[in-house]
Order: structure tokens, then C-alpha cells, then sequence
């Protein structure tokens, strides 16, 4: 149909994706599943097979067209970036992961351990250091190791109730005894810590 006269045409694309991708119409992406030449794949086809070979009559041609449908051909993985890993790069992968989480953890807890050994050591100095100042200032106001006054007396008392229990008045004589050494001792100390403070002023 006037295939001499015609002139092929020139199409001019604008591809505005920024990945470069073309995008196809659905008709080329059914002709590319199922396998089927296209138009100008059958004409091709037809102009490249002689009509009088003996070898077409006895040996079918792999692609050309025919009343059967050609088997489709398996579709070539296209990988764009990264190839894909195999299961033992994936395997050293997590090896390698794993290995560094444990140099990770050894060194944070290498870490921690150096900071508890120093907060140890602060703790332990100020202990020391407390324990140091509690005897410094205890051992210059010694405590003076006294018995209670008049204990001969309170023993008298104690013993007279012991033979009287349903009697306690025939003790009153050492009770009084008692009473008037406790109360001389009383009187005593207080002179005596007034006399302290005037000679402080």
C-alpha cells in the first residue's frame, strides 16, 4: 500500500521523569508478555525466510511467525543501583553487625565500670575523710567516765526494799539519805557550771 512512496517519520520525545524512565502503553506491555512479534517484526520476518529452502521444511525456526504462539521468553533482570546479595554476603553481613554491637557493648561497659570505679573512690574518700573529722572532734572533748553519784546509798535503799517488800516505810530513813546526796551533787553541778560561764564572760 504505497511502501515506496512513504517516508518514515521522526517522533520526538520529551521525557520529563527525572529516573530517565519511559513510559509504554499497555498494548506494548501485553505484545512483550505474551511474546508475540509485532507488525513490523512479521514483515521483517517474512522478507528473511526464503521461499524455496529445503533446511525450513525440516527444522522449524525458533522466532517467526507462525499459527502457534511463540513461548514466551523469560523476562532479563534489569538491576538498577545495588546487585542483589547472596545469602552468604547477607550472612557475613550479620556477622559483621553482630560483631560490632559487641565491641559496642564491651566499650560502654568498660565505660561504666571506669566511671563506678571513680564514684567509688570519691565515696570511699569522703567516708575517710568524715570518719577522720568525727574522732578529730571527739577526741578533744573526751567524755568523762563517771559513775552516778551516791550509789553506796542507792545500794542501801535497794537492799531495804528487798527485806521490807510490804513495808516500804521502815526505808524511808535511806530514801532520805538518798535524796539529800542527789540533791547535794545537783547543787554542786550548777555552781559549778555558773562558775564556767562568768569565767567565760
Amino acid at each position: 500500500m504505497g511502501a515506496a512512496s512513504s517516508k518514515p517519520r521522526t517522533l520526538v520525545v520529551n521525557n520529563d521523569s527525572p529516573a530517565g524512565l519511559i513510559n509504554i502503553s499497555d498494548d506494548v506491555v501485553q505484545r512483550l508478555k505474551s511474546g508475540l512479534p509485532s507488525k513490523t517484526q512479521g514483515r521483517n520476518a517474512d522478507a528473511q525466510q526464503p521461499g524455496g529452502d529445503d533446511n525450513s521444511s525440516s527444522a522449524p525456526t525458533a522466532r517467526g511467525p507462525s499459527s502457534y504462539p511463540n513461548p514466551p521468553v523469560p523476562p532479563s533482570v534489569v538491576y538498577q543501583g545495588e546487585l542483589p546479595l547472596t545469602s552468604m554476603q547477607v550472612l557475613q553481613e550479620k556477622e559483621r553487625e553482630l560483631r560490632e554491637n559487641d565491641v559496642y557493648w564491651t566499650q560502654r561497659l568498660k565505660a561504666l565500670e571506669a566511671n563506678l570505679a571513680k564514684t567509688n573512690q570519691v565515696l570511699e574518700k569522703e567516708y575517710s575523710d568524715a570518719v577522720a573529722d568525727v574522732k578529730k572532734r571527739f577526741a578533744t572533748t573526751a567524755v568523762q567516765q563517771q559513775l552516778p553519784p551516791c550509789q553506796d546509798l542507792k545500794a542501801k535503799v535497794i537492799a531495804c526494799y528487798r527485806q521490807n517488800p510490804h513495808e516500804t516505810l521502815r526505808c524511808a530513813e535511806e530514801v532520805k539519805q538518798f535524796t539529800d546526796c542527789v540533791n547535794q551533787h545537783r547543787i554542786q553541778l550548777l555552781q559549778q557550771r555558773a562558775a564556767a560561764e562568768t569565767g567565760k564572760k
